[in-house]
């Protein structure tokens, strides 16, 4: 078994990969490209940790694109996982992280297209205990700067594979008594992530405490030319962290 460091070791070395099922698609066009694949264990034993990847194949022009993904599991004590928005200049439509659950239950993937609307995507996970609640009374780590890996040496025109690494942890502020959940402090989380290539925001992930504590975020960037990549992460305590990685081509 994996210990937590070798899992983060292999995610950003870009060695591992992780193969999980497809979700059942209701699509509310019939339209080609209008598919949510939703990614998830069937059996996840880490509630603090399930494996989320939601990728839509769909054109990503100016005049056609997928504008975001959100990813709710209504069951759960905090049931939205984020809001995932994207522009052209990701390339292609699909993000990755790892978030908790406190009860498993149906998960949905809704993503909206700018000509068509929303179309949804279902999968069922079950987890191997509570997710959601604290643990303890604890003081909370302090937060650090955000690390980015642009996986391998693209060229331009290509959709290349961005690895970012959050260094801050995650509090629902929940407890559980007696089968309810009760707040006893305030939640404690990466709020937002924005992502820049060059001076261009690129995407803007809107995102809960039900993102797990330091948590590898996965999504696409097309490369368009040396530019570097920036991430700037705030919490919900308003404060802001960011790092650049620059973006080595290929010959």
């Amino acid at each position: 078994m994996l210990s937590r460091r070798s899992v983060v070791g292999f995610a950003l070395s870009g060695a591992a990969a992780i193969v999980l099922r497809p979700a059942t698609s209701h699509a509310g066009t019939p339209a080609s490209g209008h598919q949510v694949m939703l990614d998830v264990p069937k059996l996840a034993e880490d509630p603090t940790a399930v494996p989320v990847r939601v990728s839509v194949d769909h054109p990503m022009e100016r005049d056609h694109f997928i504008e975001s993904v959100e990813v709710i599991l209504d069951a759960d004590p905090v049931p939205r996982k984020g809001t995932y928005r994207f522009t052209p200049a990701n390339g292609r439509a699909w993000i990755s992280f790892p978030m908790r659950s406190g009860t498993g239950g149906l998960v949905k993937a809704i993503a909206t297209c700018n000509r068509h609307g929303r179309f949804v995507g279902t999968r069922d996970v079950r987890v191997g205990g509570d997710g959601c609640a604290v643990e303890s009374d604890g003081p909370r780590a302090r937060p650090g700067n955000p690390r980015i890996r642009v996986m391998g040496t693209p060229r331009i025109g290509e959709v290349v594979e961005v690895v970012v690494k959050l260094d801050h942890e995650t509090d629902t502020g929940l407890r559980l008594k007696d089968g309810k959940y009760t707040r006893v402090r305030p939640e404690f989380f990466v709020s937002e992530m924005h992502v820049f290539l060059g001076r261009d925001r690129i995407s803007e992930f809107r995102l809960t405490s039900a993102l797990s504590s330091n948590a590898i975020v996965r999504f696409p960037v097309r490369v368009t030319g040396a530019a570097p990549l920036r991430v700037v992460v705030v919490n919900s305590g308003g404060r802001r962290w960011e790092a650049a990685e620059p973006i080595r081509l290929d010959g």
